[in-house]
């Protein structure tokens, strides 16, 4: 037995030998070796049957994302090309990704061939940005104790960002928003994180601790961070085209600068359409250090594109876009309501209100996500003599105002101005109970039996207005009059109906005095604007309510029950072992050879001092009586 217990734990120390050496490796296996870590160093894949490297020419961010996400090491920060130190007869593989995929074995195998360069990885072992359009772009999460955690949005401030831009190698932030990349599915941390800026990482920040469960849905970490610009143009929308490569700006090559990588530089920037795609020539040293762009028109990004290091750059690439239009409404009841403001010429102007249509009202009411057009009406000058504004002229599907046709310097007496579907905020749903009860994950828990309270409240745009709660059970709502913008829902005794989501709807009427035109001349004919009203609503949040009952009294009680009928059948098994173990002890000591003699001796020892006392016994009389006498 010993014999093939040994011989069974040398072969396991062989196959452990050998599966170290990959002989059992599973093909598009991966690994990062010669680095400083196991998320960083070049590139290996096992196919078939062996490890090889990774060609570096047509080594991306897109693979090298891909390779990150299979080995869990976060987001990929660097994609890198090095000299092959090995054989150059040596057969690489090379891999195409969209950079989406979960391991390489999803990508399409490019070619097998000799090589002179290497492909090379770093990776964020501790942080990421997933579910985004690129590399530099999603909702981020970072590893504590091991598990992946999603950072809450409570606390993260922008310079927090900018350390995170910088460890992944990206540009400054552009964006930080929360739920911009949706919720995910993993738990949020508890921790915050407090950066100066400056940090070349994440944890090297100091944090401090957040209270469990206080970060709700709606405040994941979405960040944007920058790897494309515009310089040396006439706007941030025009100019040189410049990436974020290896720690510092690198202008692009413009022999193989194309179109659709102008398409996908305007779309980034968010410069609205493109105009111009050509090339200059390089006159400065510094110019000449850039890199070289390989796109194919189904990126979504320009960091999906192949890209790698090109010194003595003798073009570089330019782009024109168009010139994106900021609109807002001012001087309304909310960002969805009134005066038409556009930015032009370093300014904001008015816009012209005796051509303003439902349709320019629509594209503004898209540009701002506030929902659709309600009204497209004008406003008198307070100028004597009217102002300067501009004309716009769109034809209703544009995205913004920037593919509108746009007309400066108008002299107008009237201005425009609109309200969208989205002019009510969301209301706010809150609950309370007499009774003080723990709140679980899901919401509120209130007693069976016990009375609750839900309370809808909004901000006070407008007076009035009214509120619906939408109750668990179907196509039932209960409506009550704004007082003070609130209302209080008042139920005297919880039972198993009251179980489910909640919402409260906030409606009110809104009286316009100005139609837009089209339906102005379809419904009047006497030529005087006429006021007119629209009902406006807006619902919160779902609120989940959890009614505990007499039956989970009941389960409690069944288990406490359980629990004592266990305790006691344990201690009447201690006991029955106890009494087991005493006398097979005993008979097993009258049963050893050892014993008896002992047991023997013990005896007799016994009947000589129970004749002593007898003796002792039979002489006391005797004495007592010559005492006496």
């Amino acid at each position: 037995m010993e014999l093939l217990s040994r011989e069974a734990m040398l072969t396991a120390v062989i196959l452990m030998v050998i599966c170290s050496s990959a002989g059992c490796a599973e093909p598009h296996d991966v690994r990062l070796v010669d680095g400083s870590a196991r998320c960083d160093g070049a590139v290996e894949v096992f196919y078939n049957g062996d490890w090889r490297r990774m060609r570096g020419d047509q080594w991306t961010k897109r693979e090298a994302a891909v390779v990150c996400r299979q080995l869990d090491c976060g987001s990929g920060v660097a994609a890198m090309e090095r000299e092959s130190e090995r054989d150059r007869g040596e057969q690489g593989i090379s891999f195409d990704c969209q950079g989406s995929e979960s391991a390489l074995s999803e990508c399409r195998i490019r070619e097998i061939s000799a090589f002179s360069s290497c492909a090379a990885s770093v990776c964020s072992d501790s942080m990421r940005l997933v579910d985004g359009p690129g590399v530099c772009s999603g909702r981020l999460e970072v590893k504590s104790h091991q598990s992946w955690t999603t950072v809450c949005e409570a606390g993260f401030d922008w310079q927090d960002a900018e350390v995170v831009c910088r460890e992944l190698d990206c540009g400054p932030p552009l964006n930080l928003q929360g739920a911009l990349f949706g919720e995910g599915k993993l738990p949020f941390g508890t921790k915050e994180f407090q950066c100066n800026g400056t940090e070349n990482r994440l944890l090297n920040c100091s944090t401090s601790d957040r209270e469990e469960n206080t970060c709700t849905s709606g405040k994941a970490v979405g960040l944007t961070c920058s790897e494309v610009r515009l310089v040396d143009g006439s706007s941030r929308c025009d100019g040189a085209v410049e990436v974020f490569h290896s720690g510092s700006w690198r202008r692009v090559r413009g022999k193989e600068w194309t179109w659709e990588a102008t398409v996908l530089v305007c779309r980034e920037l968010d410069c609205g359409s493109a105009i111009a795609s050509t090339w200059r020539i390089s006159k400065r040293d510094e110019d000449k250090q850039g890199v070289s762009l390989d796109c194919n028109g189904s990126e979504s990004a320009l960091s999906q594109c192949s890209i790698r290091r090109y010194d003595g750059l003798q073009f570089y690439a330019v782009s024109i876009c168009s010139e994106p239009i900021d609109v807002r409404l001012v001087n309304g009841s909310s960002r969805c309501d009134g005066t038409v403001e556009v930015f032009t010429d370093g300014d904001w102007r008015k816009v012209m209100g005796d051509v303003w249509t439902r349709i320019e009202a629509a594209v503004v009411c898209r540009q701002l996500d506030c929902g659709s057009a309600v009204a497209a009406t004008k406003r008198k000058s307070e100028r004597d003599g009217g102002e300067q504004g501009v004309s716009i002229d769109c034809g209703g599907s544009e995205p913004d105002l920037s593919e509108c046709g746009i007309h400066k310097n108008h002299f107008m007496q009237f201005y425009a101005a609109s309200a969208c579907s989205g002019i009510l905020v969301k209301p706010i749903i809150s609950f309370s109970a007499p009774i003080s009860v723990s709140r679980g994950l899901q919401g509120p828990e209130v007693l069976w039996g016990h009375s609750f309270t839900i309370t809808c409240s909004t901000q006070p745009q407008y007076p009035g207005g009214s509120f619906h709660l939408k109750l668990p059970w179907k196509n039932r709502n209960h409506t009550q009059s704004a007082v003070n913008h609130s209302a209080s829902f008042l139920f005297p005794a919880a039972d198993d109906s009251h179980q489910g989501n909640y919402s409260c709807v906030y409606e009110n009427q809104e009286i316009f005095q100005n139609r837009f035109k089209e339906e102005y001349e379809e419904h009047h004919d006497d030529g005087s604007p006429r006021p007119f009203n629209y009902n406006f609503s807006s619902e919160s949040e779902p609120l989940s309510l959890i009614i505990t009952g007499p039956l989970s009294s009941t389960i409690i009680n069944i288990k406490l029950l359980v629990f004592f009928v266990m305790l006691f059948l344990m201690l009447i098994i201690c006991l029955t072992i106890f009494l087991i173990v005493k006398t097979r002890g005993y008979f097993f000591i009258r049963n050893t050879p050892g014993a008896v003699q002992k047991t023997v001796s013990l005896q007799s020892r016994a009947e000589e001092q129970q004749n002593v006392g007898r003796e002792a016994g039979e002489k006391l009389p005797i004495d007592l009586k010559q005492e006496k006498d």
